[in-house]
């Protein structure tokens, strides 16, 4: 009798151990809304910051240099047209990296177009007083000289 009480003592004592590591564990399901694991929540968001990053680099464009000097010396030696500047309501619309608004560029013509440094997949236009350099394809803007054309 005494090995019969021992054994299954041994196996209530070991089912409470077991039950004690499988309460001690996050379910496997999603947690409620608002709850949180603090260690794995962190885990997952040094996780996710460090691929996005990784990502990011992997996804930079070389963008070209423009000389700005030379650019103004071109403006100047084939006396571009002057202009005005645009109302602020507009500037503010025209911030690189974003597409340029529908029907405020103008292309530049005539031989000062020829002379405008030349990337491949950009185009130079003006834009009231200033000079943008936008993507040819998506219409980005990359590049600002601003007050280029008074």
């Amino acid at each position: 009798m005494k090995r019969t009480s021992l054994a299954v003592l041994v196996s209530c004592l070991g089912g409470l151990i077991g039950a004690n590591n499988t309460f001690a564990q996050p379910p496997a399901h999603a947690p409620a809304h608002g709850a949180r694991d603090n260690g794995q929540e962190q885990r997952y968001q040094q996780g996710s910051s460090r691929s996005m990053r990784e990502s990011h680099n992997k996804q930079y464009v070389d963008l070209p240099r423009v000389n700005e000097r030379e650019l103004l010396r071109l403006l100047r030696q084939f006396n571009a047209p002057a202009a005005e500047s645009l109302p602020p309501g507009i500037q503010r619309q025209i911030q690189r990296g974003k597409p340029l608004p529908p029907g405020i560029a103008k292309r530049f013509d005539g031989p000062l177009a020829g002379h405008l440094p030349r990337y491949p997949g950009y185009e130079w236009e003006r834009v009231g007083a200033d000079v943008v350099l936008i993507e040819a394809a998506t219409r980005v803007v990359v590049d600002i000289l601003v007050g280029a054309l008074r």
